[in-house]
């Protein structure tokens, strides 16, 4: 039976183990701020609701939406950024404070990693592919469309190479990431 209405949500998307994204280019997106959140381990606190594109690293090509980071420094520099364009960094730890813990930051990002970033952007703002945690696999093996690894990427189209991508800095990606920007058209399919 069909019905007009849709379950409830069970949340957004859990991120990693935050030592597995360290030095990882991430790409967040902040929906909202929301303070005073009541959790079990600390009592209240503030967080940001945002998604977490993952743009190389083990996680490359990974997206976690809706996802709620609770660290005070990452909330610090994410705040800000709330309904706005979205940041762009490499996440880092910075100095622990005597008996505490190492704070999670957001370091800045370098022009290769901007000439990642733009064109994954575009074509994921243009809704041109599906993002890696919702893909569907073939059932026809076959039928696939063959990813390329690093060492035999295609060469970086005209268009890329207007955005500042270098056949290198798209050698250097995840084979998902390098797979999602020749289904948006950013290069060549191989």
């Amino acid at each position: 039976m069909s019905t007009p209405f849709q379950q409830p949500s069970q949340g957004g998307d859990r991120l990693p183990d935050m030592q597995e994204l360290i030095g990882s280019l991430v790409l967040i997106k902040v929906i909202e701020y929301r303070p005073g959140i009541l959790t079990q381990a600390y009592g209240e606190k503030d967080a940001v609701a945002c998604d977490v594109h993952v743009l190389d690293g083990k996680h490359g090509g990974e997206v976690f939406g809706n996802t709620l980071l609770f660290q005070g420094a990452l909330i610090g520099s994410l705040k800000p950024a709330v309904g706005g364009q979205p940041v762009l960094a490499r996440l880092g730890q910075g100095v622990a404070k005597p008996g505490q813990n190492a704070p999670w930051i957001l370091n800045p990002f370098t022009e290769q990693d901007a000439a990642i970033a733009g064109p994954y952007w575009t074509a994921y703002q243009a809704k041109q592919f599906q993002p890696p945690a919702a893909a569907q696999p073939d059932p026809t093996p076959a039928a696939a469309p063959a990813v390329a690894s690093p060492s035999t990427a295609a060469p970086v189209s005209s268009a890329s190479a207007a955005n500042g991508m270098t056949a290198a800095a798209f050698s250097a990606l995840p084979p998902q990431v390098q797979e999602l920007l020749r289904q948006s058209g950013q290069v060549p399919a191989a």
